[in-house]
């Protein structure tokens, strides 16, 4: 039987240019759950998958660890979790190569951008968040909700980052206290769903990218998979209608983990069990695949 990551996954995390940890909570999902399984379904479709990218070309750069899964332990409280996943997952950012999360609802993003910023300070460099999604997660609650995946972009801001170091792309699906937020706030940087489709992905991608292709940055890229339109991902709990297509989303998320100083990303919202013949979770891990070859090219 195939290891999940086949030939890529190495056994020490010394010298591993990809370091992959999965989430598996989505206790804060607020509609369509099942994204806690996403972290061992995906490393069991990933046996099916050579070290090959779409193109052809072999995956021979890459060096793959697998941290495994931090979970929720019996009677721990989603605070007491997420400052534990805080304070596992701080040593695996390093200045090489890419830390990768699988989630999980969106809410995991809270304590692993915490950790984040907490590494961007110790390295001496200015965080950078770029939010790939249909929604903006800026909700101060939601349901009732502090920690509700509706919340850790509005987290991010309160734990330190910058407003001006704050990019969402593909956004449709607003709250209206959101609405009035970013009217508040003009230094937060929105690319909608209509700007793409009426720009072209390879004008806002270059925007953002020469902005922060600079060594005095650090980024973190958070992936909801509901940020493409749910004709290619409709396995997830919160679909939008109106959204990106899977190669517009593709051309962004490679162009910004070929940057050098793009040392994280989160993959968010896949859930195994409203999937339709796993079209979503494929794409999910075709696109990992992808990044791979561009973190071993840099």
């Amino acid at each position: 039987m195939q290891k999940s990551f086949r030939d890529l996954r190495k056994e020490t995390l010394h010298n591993a240019n990809i370091r992959l940890v999965g989430i598996p909570f989505d206790a804060n999902a607020s509609l369509g759950k099942g994204a806690a399984y996403a972290p061992t379904y995906l490393r069991m479709l990933s046996q099916n998958i050579p070290g090959v990218t779409k193109d052809g070309k072999l995956l021979n750069n890459i060096s793959l660890f697998d941290y495994g899964d931090i979970t929720l332990k019996s009677k721990e409280t989603v605070i007491d979790y997420f400052n534990r996943v805080t304070k596992v997952v701080l040593p695996l950012f390093k200045k090489t190569g890419l830390t990768i999360f699988i989630g999980g609802d969106h809410s995991v993003n809270i304590p692993l951008f915490k950790a984040f910023l907490a590494f961007a300070k110790a390295e001496g460099k200015i965080p950078v968040l770029i939010h790939i999604d249909a929604h903006p997660d800026m909700m101060e609650e939601y349901l009732d909700n502090p920690y509700s995946h509706a919340t850790p972009a509005r987290h991010a801001l309160k734990n330190g980052l910058q407003e001006e170091n704050l990019v969402f792309v593909g956004l449709r699906g607003f709250e209206t206290e959101e609405v009035g937020y970013f009217t508040r706030h003009p230094k937060i940087k929105i690319y909608l769903a209509s700007d793409v489709q009426k720009q072209g992905i390879n004008k806002i991608t270059k925007e953002i990218c020469e902005k922060y292709n600079n060594e005095k940055y650090a980024i973190y890229v958070s992936y909801d998979i509901d940020v493409n339109d749910p004709a290619f991902a409709p396995g997830t709990g919160t679909p939008e209608a109106f959204g990106l297509q899977s190669n517009e989303t593709l051309t962004l998320l490679l162009s910004l983990t070929a940057l050098k100083n793009t040392y994280a990303l989160d993959l968010v919202e896949i859930s195994p069990p409203l999937d339709t013949n796993d079209i979503t979770s494929w794409l999910a891990l075709k696109t990992l695949y992808e990044i791979f070859y561009v973190v071993g090219e840099r």
